[in-house]
């Protein structure tokens, strides 16, 4: 008997079985374990918002250190101190989307990065957002990433003002 053949073959069914294992956490965690724990995040058309809507800019990210998503991140918080009028109405909410729960907002808002999302939430539920993807083109850029993002939050909110 080869026992070093047996060994292998166990070794590697030990690791699939691993990597089947790894994958289904990681699938049950993004689809917050199927049992409706936490509230949906889909904006519904017809949905009404339950009272009135509050403006938000999302920060998301993961645990990873990031140089540039912190760049972003201050650039954002530095228009709050540069722009306080168009700006009363937002609130900003940091979301590690790495945390248990916050899996959720990966696959409802279509997040594949780091990202800064503008959002209208009600009662815990986003009615409506938009991701700002273009951040990361102008992320070297801060007067760039400046025009970028207050032109985006003035359609958004025009926007808003129609519905």
């Amino acid at each position: 008997m080869d026992y070093r053949k047996i060994t292998g073959w166990l070794l590697l069914g030990f690791a699939l079985f691993g990597l089947f294992r790894a994958g289904t956490d990681i699938y049950l965690d993004l689809t917050a374990r199927g049992e409706g724990l936490y509230p949906s995040v889909t904006a519904v058309k017809d949905d009404n918002i339950d009272g009135t809507g509050e403006l938000a800019i999302f920060f998301f990210e993961g645990n990873a250190p990031c140089p540039v998503c912190d760049r972003i991140r201050r650039m954002t918080y530095s228009l709050f101190e540069s722009e306080p009028d168009l700006l009363s109405r937002f609130s900003i909410k940091d979301v590690n989307v790495e945390e248990k729960g916050n899996e959720r907002y990966i696959l409802e808002l279509e997040l594949f990065s780091t990202s800064v999302v503008l959002a209208v939430e009600s009662g815990g539920r986003i009615y409506r957002w938009k991701n700002l993807t273009g951040v990361w083109d102008l992320a070297d850029d801060p007067k760039g990433f400046r025009d970028y993002m207050l032109g985006e939050i003035k359609i958004f909110t025009a926007e808003e003002s129609v519905q």
